[in-house]
Order: C-alpha cells, then structure tokens, then sequence
C-alpha cells in the first residue's frame, strides 16, 4: 500500500517538472502584455518646415487571455484630433484615429531626402511593471491606396523600446510604428532645372567677345543678373525648410553654382578692364582662357557636390 502511495507521489512530481519545462508554458506571454497593431488609411500634408504631418490609421489592441487590462494610451509625438472606437470586447479593441504629428526631420539629404512618419503610444500610467506591448504583425500595415504627393512610401515598420523617465524613476513601454516616405526623384530633379538653366547661360556668356566696349559691358550685366537671380531662387528654395543648423545637398549645389557664376563675373570684368587699357592681348587671353576654364569648373564642382554628397 505504501509502495503504491509513493508511486503515486513520484508520479505527481514528475508531471508537475515535465509542465514547468513546456515549451508552450514557457512560450506564454505574461497576463500583461497587450498586443498593439496600426493599420494606416492616408496619410496628410507632410510640411518639412514645422516638422508636422497628419495621418489617419486604425489603432488595435489587443490581450492574448481574459481578463485584460488595455490601460488608457497616449501619442508621444502629437495629439489625436479624432478618435472613434470601432470594435470593444473584453480582450480587444479598435480605433479609427486621426492624428496630428510632429517629427525632426533630417534634411542632410533635401531633395534627395527620405523621412521617417513615426507613430508613438504609450500607456499614461502603467509602467512595465503592470503593462507591457508587443508588436502585432497581423493587424498593422499600410493600406495599398496611399498616395502622398511628391512621395513614395518604400517600407514600414515596427517596435517596441523601454523609456526610461529619469525625473519620476519610471519606465514606459513605448509602442513605435514608423512610414518610410522617399521622394520622388522626378520631384527633385524639377527643383534643379531653373538653376542649370542660370548656369548654361552664365556659361554661354562667357562666350561674348567683340570690339565695343558695350559687349563686354552687357556680358558683366548679364553675369551679375544672373548671380542676383540664383540667390533669390535660394531664397525661395529655403522658405519651404525650417532654420537648419547645416547645409542640405541643395545649399552645396548652389555653393556650385554660386562659384561658377562669380569666376564668368570676374573674367567678365577683367576683360573690360584691359579692353579700356587698351591690351588687347591680355583681353584675348583671359577671354580665350575663361572661356574654357570655367565649363570644366562647373563640371568638376558638380560633380564632386553629387559624388560626395548624394
């Protein structure tokens, strides 16, 4: 009888190690961890000069058993102006959001530039002591039909990261869904074509040569108009970006451009300047010169700003 009571017992143990060594126990999640799914719809002005942009998407979450504790989420990078719950259960939940966003864009790159449209949620208060989130692949994505003028979106994804609050001594679980937006390289290019436009007549003005000081003194006029209309294309060109504390690919194409113009402006007043002293030799030769040092200027400064920086 002892013998069978003692079976029994060394039996019990040894289910009881055999269950704490499942892999599927193990492969639980805790009871606290709630699954997080985005689903974007469209997508609004992105405005590079605020850091701003809107974006309408689906919010899921959801908890793998009963009961759930979904906690109260919050944007950390903007607010909602819209919010609509689609579906409420006991274990899961759906939004229809709209929100307005903000992000700091890095414009090294501008217009050859890409950005990353974050969406980030965190619980407003429970910490990963008491909530945790995981990213669920099978309710979030980007819907097919988006379409973001001047952009392309070329991949999408999602984590979730600790944060840490040094001040309250508290860590948040942090929920990011990020939208790669590239743009269109027809859109950049178009931004290019009225400065080599500028730059292939500063160049053709090199090529004006005649026996009247008048010549010479139009080709002066013509270079310093043209230097004068690349700076207030500039001008326009950098109203669209915020106040940068570096130079854009665009800010070292018209450096370029800059330094071809002023080279045509100053040989342009050196020829007038000997043709008045009446050397015509010194006019033939910076004419001759300049007019053949200066394209492959361009070519080289050109290339070296796209070879180094794109």
């Amino acid at each position: 009888m002892r013998f069978a009571q003692y079976l029994f017992i060394i039996v019990l143990l040894g289910c009881i190690v055999c269950l704490r060594l499942s892999p599927e126990a193990e492969a639980a999640p805790p009871s606290n961890t709630v699954f997080v799914g985005v689903y974007v719809l469209n997508v609004g002005e992105v405005d590079l000069r605020s850091g701003s942009y809107t974006m309408d998407f689906y919010l899921s979450m959801r908890c793998p058993t009963a009961p759930c504790n979904l906690g109260t989420f919050e944007f950390m990078n903007g607010l909602a102006s819209y919010i609509r719950l689609e579906e409420n259960s006991t274990t899961e939940r759906l939004w229809r959001v709209q929100a307005n966003l903000y992000e700091s864009f890095d414009l090294h790159q501008y217009p050859f530039d890409s950005h990353n449209l974050l969406i980030e949620i965190e619980d407003q208060s429970l910490t990963t002591q008491n909530l945790t989130y995981q990213p669920d692949p099978t309710y979030s994505g980007v819907d097919s039909s988006i379409a973001v003028v001047g952009w392309t979106v070329t991949a999408w994804s999602q984590s979730v990261v600790d944060h840490y609050y040094q001040v309250y001594n508290e860590t948040y679980a942090r929920y990011v869904f990020s939208m790669t937006l590239g743009r269109e390289p027809t859109s950049a290019f178009q931004i290019f074509i009225p400065v080599i436009l500028l730059t292939f007549i500063a160049l053709m003005a090199t090529l004006m040569y005649g026996d009247v000081s008048s010549v010479f003194e139009n080709r002066i006029l013509l270079s310093a108009s043209l230097l004068i209309a690349a700076v207030l294309f500039q001008f326009t060109l950098d109203s669209s970006l915020p106040p940068l504390g570096y130079l854009t690919f665009a800010d070292w194409f018209m450096i370029a451009t800059y330094l071809v113009m002023v080279a045509g402006l100053v040989s342009g007043i050196l020829v007038l300047n000997f043709y008045h002293q009446r050397d015509r030799t010194a006019v033939k030769k910076i004419h001759y010169y300049s007019s053949r040092i200066i394209p492959v200027i361009a070519i080289v400064a050109y290339l070296l700003v796209f070879l180094t920086l794109a």
